[in-house]
């Protein structure tokens, strides 16, 4: 589904009249601020769900919207082809939808599952212009783990015969998993960008190679996520 919305929103763009390019051999600051969608691969919970008579069910994460921001450091090497390096500091993970689960003889509810996963990243990206303002771009990102953590409210219920919930305790947590995982990330970045009077939009999707986990036993989760920026060209 994010992936149709990536092509649509890039077949709008090719719509748009834009201003000319900036010349060869000069160099551009952009700073830029917007959202990351993240979601993870192969990430999943399995649980034995409420009414399903012992049965165990696979709930799949979903992408989260969260904040990313930062600069590019831009330089037209030729009319219509760029070079650019930038700086960012992306909050990544994803969530689970709230689900309820039988633990031996109690019901237990779970609800704003999140994992938060905070990178500072570091993309270098080739910028090819197909008409005046509008450039395709595709590179590499390097990634540096700066938090992760994991949170959720847990509430413990018994059902009454009369079908209403008696609840036994409340609890919300929230972990410091980062020693669990790999500090560094590798990601193919492709998107397009927008240019109107030195303000650029810029869509872009991620496609992470590393597993988040250190322990390779574990399952190969990797990042993939969307970020859209609104930034200013210097």
């Amino acid at each position: 589904m994010m992936r149709k919305i990536f092509i649509v929103v890039c077949m709008c763009l090719l719509t748009l009249n834009v201003d000319a390019q900036r010349p060869k051999g000069t160099f551009s600051l952009v700073p830029r601020v917007g959202a990351c969608i993240a979601n993870l691969s192969n990430n999943e919970v399995v649980v034995t769900l409420s009414g399903s008579n012992g049965n165990e069910t696979v709930i799949k994460s979903k992408y989260n919207p969260r904040f990313a921001g930062g600069l590019d450091l831009e330089y037209q090497a030729f009319p219509l082809t760029s070079f650019s390096v930038g700086a960012f500091y992306s909050q990544q993970g994803c969530r689970f939808s709230d689900f309820e689960q039988k633990e031996k003889d109690v019901m237990v509810s779970t609800d704003q599952y999140r994992e938060k996963f905070d990178y500072v990243q570091l993309p270098l990206m080739v910028n090819q212009y197909v008409m005046e303002g509008l450039a395709i771009k595709v590179g590499v990102q390097f990634g540096f783990l700066v938090n992760a953590r994991v949170s959720y409210n847990e509430t413990n219920f018994t059902l009454k015969n009369d079908g209403t919930r008696e609840v036994d305790s409340k609890l919300k947590t929230d972990v410091d998993v980062k020693d669990f995982r790999r500090q560094f990330d590798f990601s193919i970045p492709i998107g397009a960008s927008y240019e109107y009077m030195n303000v650029v939009l810029d869509l872009r999707y991620h496609l992470g190679f590393c597993s988040t986990y250190k322990d390779k036993s574990l399952p190969k989760e990797k990042n993939r996520f969307f970020t859209f920026t609104v930034g200013y060209k210097l």
